[in-house]
């Protein structure tokens, strides 16, 4: 795993673990905030509904208060009025008055009238809580409330119910009324539902917090990674191109060496030769016959230093230009190999920087180099030109070919030394090297950007 990966991780990695126990907390305490607000709120509309019932149940006596406990007024006429008013008396559409001896007796009960008479002190609800009874009870204690579970009469199915029951303690009566508290479930519910959608949106706000600066320290380090890529590629053109002009510049003065001092000794040394071979010259002996086969082998000698000199740097790209130096590299190469080799020039006037001059005669010298080493042509045709906004130079044989095929030079690293050479020189310019090899021939296109040209090419025969 590459340096920079691991920095990428141990970034990215920790705060996504930060921001995964961050939205575990926050669940667990809203949740628990939750519950607690639903408690207090259940709470606090029970509290609102005991109130009510203390207030209807206020009313009711109010209302029986000219009945209950009058001397003059006859016991037994007083309870059937009572009872009468109690029946009449409801609220909302479930709420409703009832009454019920100490013992258990049902004395009123409008929505269930086939109660009344009969004895209830056992009756149980489906939890097992003995609702009478404990209605009773609370009556008894001056007045108190009971939560059991009873039929809804606007239903018919059993909810949950709250209870307020006071004593008529001269009759011997409890008298109660209750609400059903389902809908305080519904409510809570629904609380509970708002206040989990909000803890979802939390979490995802969080998490989307989370995801984004990940994307965010991703797509930074990449950029990060991209800069440092091009910065060290662009030092690395820079080598490149330090190597190159180094290499340029040692064969420049390997060239002046064997020019200047190789050549003028082994000039020297023919002058003295000829000479020699002058005082022999009328006489046929072995001395004469050695002169004149150590001059032979001089001249041989004198014009394999030119040519080295003028492979490792051609004086003539530096004096008349680029063209000039391709056509002389091109003729000695046709005439050493008696091969036909045809050269299309474009007129520059010297417009190319000196390095791309070099850069372009080397990449021509090496194809012509990997031709005559390896491709057993019989024709080479060279073209110079300015071809969708690059120079080009197209270099082609109709020799063996090898084993590329239609393939960029940079899709295959595993090419020799040459071949990466010409594309490292072009490369600095921003250029490219292309070939295509079959068993028919090869094709060299190597190119470079036009805009490091300042003024428009022309096609010619002339030298440049």
């Amino acid at each position: 795993m590459k340096f920079n990966q691991k920095v990428f991780l141990l970034t990215v990695l920790p705060m996504l673990a930060a921001m995964l126990i961050t939205i575990l907390l926050v669940n667990v305490q809203t949740r628990e905030l939750s519950n607690r607000q639903a408690l207090e709120l259940k709470q606090s509309l029970l509290d609102i509904r005991k109130n009510e019932l203390v207030n209807y149940t206020n009313l009711a006596f109010s209302a029986i208060d000219h009945l209950y406990g009058v001397a003059d007024i006859d016991q037994g006429f007083a309870q059937e009025r009572v009872k009468e008013i109690l029946t009449n008396l409801e609220y909302s559409q479930d709420g409703y008055f009832y009454a019920y001896t100490n013992e258990g007796t049902n004395v009123v009960h409008p929505k269930q009238p086939y109660r009344l008479g009969e004895n209830y002190w056992n009756l149980t609800d489906p939890n097992g809580k003995p609702v009478i009874r404990e209605l009773i009870q609370q009556a008894q204690s001056g007045g108190g409330y009971t939560e059991y579970i009873w039929e809804k009469p606007s239903t018919g199915i059993t909810a949950q119910k709250l209870g307020y029951s006071r004593l008529l303690n001269d009759w011997g009566w409890m008298v109660g009324t209750g609400m059903y508290t389902d809908d305080l479930d519904n409510q809570v519910a629904t609380m509970q539902s708002a206040m989990d959608k909000h803890i979802q949106k939390t979490s995802v706000v969080i998490l989307s917090i989370a995801l984004i600066s990940a994307a965010l320290i991703f797509f930074s380090n990449l950029l990060l990674q991209f800069n440092e890529k091009k910065l060290a590629d662009n030092k690395l053109q820079e080598l490149t191109k330090r190597v190159l002009n180094t290499q340029d510049e040692e064969r420049r003065r390997v060239s002046r060496e064997l020019h200047d001092g190789i050549s003028q000794s082994l000039v020297a040394i023919k002058y003295y030769l000829e000479e020699a071979a002058s005082l022999f010259e009328k006489k046929e002996s072995d001395h004469a016959r050695l002169v004149k086969k150590s001059n032979h082998y001089l001249d041989e000698t004198m014009q394999e230093v030119r040519r080295i000199s003028r492979d490792l740097h051609p004086s003539i790209l530096d004096d008349f230009g680029l063209m000039a130096a391709v056509e002389s590299l091109v003729t000695d190469f046709g005439k050493r190999l008696n091969i036909d080799v045809n050269l299309k020039k474009v007129k520059v006037r010297n417009l190319l920087p000196q390095d791309a001059k070099t850069a372009l005669y080397r990449v021509t010298q090496e194809a012509l180099t990997n031709i005559e080493r390896h491709a057993k042509a019989s024709s080479v045709d060279i073209e110079f030109s300015m071809r969708k906004n690059v120079f080009e130079v197209r270099i082609v044989d109709n020799g063996i070919g090898f084993d590329i095929g239609h393939k960029r030079f940079n899709k295959r690293p595993d090419i020799g030394i040459g071949l990466r050479n010409m594309s490292e020189r072009l490369s600095y310019f921003k250029g490219s090297l292309q070939i295509d090899s079959t068993m028919h021939g090869t094709v060299v296109i190597a190119s470079i950007p036009r805009n490091i040209i300042k003024q428009p090419v022309q096609s010619s025969m002339e030298l440049t």
